[in-house]
């Protein structure tokens, strides 16, 4: 993510907002001046509604969606708790915490090397801390490993020479198993049910160019060493390709991969496949399967389970990217070709794998933009049509599941998206859709902000955004204060959500009507969930500045197994520009709270059925929970 840095909007010290929630009792909702006309929404909770992959329970696909996010940079400290248990968050997701893990010289004991080349036997940092930061907070490990090769493995050279050298690629798989090992049976000893370890991390894009990049001077090309916060792109021997040929030459299909006049693999080139992520792939894809066999064999860990997921890709070869045009095939096509289909042209059998529990990959709103989802709805029907083609070939094949395993509204830290309700409007709309694309799992972002002083990462895709408060009368550093960003508000709300979907019907009652819904009935606590939203891409991320329009919004609830003349409370939950929303925080003279808001209302049943009217939406979020009779909040 690029850095950006910005000073706090408002002229003041930003107090902290430590009150999650503000009751009020309000008997009526205002009526809007000026908005499109009334949009029906009408909710029967005895319909059933699924379009998921987890039977009838779309809540759930959509919770897994975003209950996984990065852990924090900062990982010893306590402000997280509230915002994990608000947003029910399940998984911590580990990047880059392998880079000191190795075996020692005998190749036999798994450890680490310190910053002074130093051996220890047994434990693993900053991987040991991770995983406790992650389980103490009752958070189910996701690990990348592979972005860099082991310190002790440097001076075999690039992966690709291993070969000729006796022993080389027999340790790194050695090395590998041991990685496994520690992972999963450490968190399986600590609690975990499930581990996911991931191939590194973006290998498509990862060193998008050589060092000292510039189109005048490709003689000063160079690459960065092997080794801990290295190279991403270890495998590859530089022998092989051109690395100052200006202009380039890429590779796009696997039949190319061999040519050695061609360049530098910039990004997206599909040499990335056959020559660093595949080989690789194929080792870790080993090492946990040898785990599993030895748990069982051992009878260790009976009903846990790990997993494998990758490539992690950003998707970039879907779109024309700097030096590159789209592959056809893609290269997510024919990484999968290569892991499964043992008749793949090129390599035949030389990659594949045969395990892969979860394919990876990652989306931001951005990448659509003002066209909404056509984009994300490309890679995923992409994808999904090769592993179909592929399940046709080979009723043997197994399953493989799409896993989001990063994703937020923008990359672009230097808009307010992500700290506005612009960033909660697009998520809110983005979660059902996902789930009706038949995403399994998915993990945000980060759950906190960056490295560093909070205020250089206020509109990174985070969760919490860290504000420094300076230091006091004597020179002393004050505690930073955390606010959550409007996209932990609306996890929050979803995670209040409980039950099974049902039918929601939304009839707008004008043209160009943003709205969207999402319902559910949860029988055993007779609560009634409805999410409404209003997202316009062109506001939120096309050129559209004009002025938000509200929709006018009419709610019924059929079929509620109440009493006539029965009075319920309607909880009622806001994210708009005014409400539950950090960037007016900042940015409003009055300093709104940034913490999730509440309204208390009250109304009438009459024939098993509840009637809203007069509330009004701009962009943003509203949830609805309709409490039975004699309940209240």
């Amino acid at each position: 993510m690029p850095e950006r840095r910005r000073s706090l909007a408002c002229g003041r010290q930003p107090f902290s907002a430590s009150v999650l929630l503000l009751t009020f009792l309000f008997p009526i909702l205002g009526v809007p001046t000026t908005a499109l006309a009334d949009a029906s929404i009408v909710v029967n909770t005895l319909a059933p509604f699924n379009e998921g992959i987890s039977g009838n329970d779309d809540l759930g696909d959509l919770k897994r969606i975003y209950q996984g996010a990065n852990s924090p940079a900062e990982q010893a400290l306590e402000q997280f708790n509230q915002v994990i248990a608000d947003t029910g968050l399940k998984r911590a997701r580990l990047l880059q915490s392998d880079v000191y893990c190795d075996l020692d010289v005998t190749g036999k004991v798994f450890g680490y090397i310190d910053a002074d080349h130093v051996f220890h036997a047994g434990d693993c940092y900053p991987m040991r801390w991770h995983l406790d930061w992650a389980l103490d907070h009752g958070l189910t490990p996701h690990v990348a490993v592979a972005s860099f090769m082991p310190a002790s493995m440097v001076t075999f050279g690039p992966g690709e020479t291993w070969a000729s050298q006796p022993g080389a690629v027999k340790r790194y798989e050695d090395y590998m198993k041991a990685l496994v090992d520690y992972v999963a049976a450490y968190s399986f000893q600590r609690g975990a049910s499930n581990i996911i370890l991931e191939v590194s991390n973006e290998l498509d894009i990862a060193d998008s160019e050589p060092e000292n990049f510039s189109t005048g001077t490709p003689s000063l090309f160079s690459l960065k060493p092997l080794g801990p916060w290295g190279r991403w792109l270890w495998w590859p021997n530089p022998s092989r390709y051109v690395l100052g040929q200006w202009p380039p030459f890429q590779a796009h299909l696997l039949s190319n991969a061999e040519d050695e006049t061609m360049a530098y693999p910039y990004r997206a080139d599909v040499r990335r496949l056959s020559r660093q992520l595949l080989p690789v792939q194929k080792i870790v894809a080993k090492a946990i399967e040898d785990v599993r066999k030895d748990f069982t064999e051992k009878g260790l860990y009976g009903g846990k389970s790990l997993e494998l997921a990758g490539p992690a890709f950003a998707g970039l070869s879907f779109t024309a990217y700097h030096l590159d045009t789209p592959p056809s095939p893609t290269m997510e096509e024919q990484f999968l070709d290569q892991t499964f289909n043992p008749l793949a042209v090129h390599y035949n059998s030389q990659f594949n794998a045969r395990i892969l529990n979860r394919f990876s990959f990652h989306f931001y709103g951005s990448t659509g933009g003002a066209a909404g989802f056509a984009a994300f709805d490309n890679i995923v029907d992409t994808v999904s049509a090769k592993l179909q083609a592929l399940k046709q070939n080979d009723a043997t094949m197994p399953d493989v599941n799409l896993f989001i395993s990063e994703w937020g509204p923008t990359i672009d830290e230097g808009t307010d998206i992500n700290v506005s309700h612009k960033g909660a409007a697009w998520a809110a709309a983005f979660l059902p859709h996902a789930v009706g694309k038949k995403i399994s799992l998915g993990s945000y972002l980060v759950i906190g902000d960056g490295q560093g002083s909070g205020d250089v990462w206020y509109g990174q895709a985070s969760l919490l955004h860290k504000h420094d408060n300076g230091k006091d009368a004597n020179g002393q550093t004050l505690p930073p204060t955390y606010y959550p960003k409007p996209v932990a508000n609306l996890f929050a709300m979803y995670n209040k959500m409980s039950g099974l979907r049902r039918q929601a019907t939304l009839s707008p009652g004008g043209s160009g009507s943003n709205l969207g819904t999402f319902a559910t009935w949860d029988a055993g606590s007779m609560t009634a969930n409805i999410m409404v939203y209003n997202y316009d891409p062109s506001r939120v991320f096309g050129s559209n500045t004009s002025t938000e329009i509200s929709e006018g919004i009419s709610l019924e609830v059929d079929n509620l197994p109440f009493s006539d003349n029965s009075v319920v409370t309607i909880e009622r939950y806001a994210i708009n520009a005014d409400t539950s929303n950090l960037a007016a925080f900042y940015s409003n003279p009055t300093h709104p709270l940034p913490n999730l808001q509440r309204v208390l209302l009250q109304r009438t049943i009459n024939n098993g059925k509840l009637v809203l009217t007069g509330d009004e939406l701009k962009l943003g979020v509203l949830l609805y929970r309709v409490l039975p009779p004699g309940v209240t909040p």
